[in-house]
């Protein structure tokens, strides 16, 4: 882990983080709805010391999709663990999808876990939830002989993982189920996400109406139930959150639906804050994110210090 740093655990703070613009427009899509040929490659980027377990199943019944990668440092032991959860509208992405995180992460002895999800139509809510539940039990039993502890566990997700995170984190029946509780997770990372009133989202413009109605149901009742800003009142036995949103005006309504989950888990009596990765887009904010320069990961690298503190 890198030197400690001051505390940014604050009750509905907004910092604002100025990142580098590493990627050039025409292989940067402002949208996750552009087309995936038009992006940069997003295969894993290792670091020297980082020694990859592929495909290891966890318990689930679809044995294709039911499985995770580790990418861990070697040589370490009790070291932090960021687990990641692709987005893709609960119906597409892969857990490979995940750029320079295992090299940025492994240089800073951090254990990094990327999973994958049963994905919808094929499967409806709340499969999803259920696996990434089922996921974190399986991590929670095993990571230590991949080098991590399992009381420093961070939950983090981008765009759809971003709902499946929060969810987990704050409705506790889901790993309650899987045999943990919310209090076995230091922190939760939701980078670039909006999706947390899906009610709201359901009814509104946009792309996302058709995915939320497929994965959730057409149902108001169905979707509030899915929705994580339902769970707040079980805030104050969540861990810490850290919700990062970009500053592009496509993104408005997510960064103002992040920026209210922070007040809604501080009102009840939990900890959040908010940043603001300027310059980035919903897609280069999770692509670029541990890149050469990318002010977004020294971020994150301090709100995995604070959280893993004993």
């Amino acid at each position: 882990m890198p030197a400690k740093f001051r505390s940014i655990i604050a009750m509905a703070a907004v910092l604002t983080a100025v990142s580098a613009v590493l990627a050039a427009p025409s292989t940067a899509p402002s949208t996750q709805s552009s087309p995936a040929a038009t992006r940069p490659d997003q295969s894993p980027i290792l670091a020297p010391n980082t020694v990859l377990y592929p495909d290891l199943p966890y318990a689930g019944p679809d044995p294709a999709l039911n499985r995770l990668d580790i990418y861990a440092p070697a040589d370490v032991s009790a070291a932090p663990v960021v687990v990641f959860v692709h987005g893709g509208e609960w119906s597409r992405g892969d857990k490979k999808e995940i750029s320079y995180k295992p090299q940025f992460f492994n240089n800073h002895r951090i254990v990094f876990v990327s999973v994958n999800y049963r994905l919808s139509p094929k499967y409806k809510h709340p499969a999803q939830v259920d696996d990434v539940a089922t996921a974190l039990a399986w991590i929670h039993a095993h990571v230590r002989q991949y080098g991590g502890d399992p009381a420093k566990i961070i939950l983090m997700g981008h765009s759809a993982g971003c709902h499946l995170v929060t969810l987990v984190a704050l409705n506790p029946q889901p790993l309650q189920q899987a045999g943990l509780t919310p209090a076995d997770l230091r922190g939760v990372v939701a980078w670039s996400g909006g999706m947390y009133d899906l009610v709201a989202r359901a009814a509104g413009p946009g792309m996302y109406p058709p995915f939320i109605r497929a994965t959730f149901g057409d149902s108001e009742s169905a979707q509030r139930a899915a929705s994580p800003i339902s769970y707040v009142q079980y805030a104050k036995d969540a861990p810490p959150f850290l919700f990062a949103s970009v500053d592009d005006q496509k993104s408005k309504t997510s960064r103002e639906a992040a920026e209210q989950m922070v007040q809604l888990i501080a009102a009840g009596g939990g900890k959040a804050q908010a940043v603001l990765l300027v310059g980035k887009t919903h897609f280069s904010a999770d692509h670029l994110l541990g890149a050469p320069g990318d002010a977004g990961g020294q971020i994150l690298l301090r709100f995995i210090d604070e959280v893993t503190k004993f």
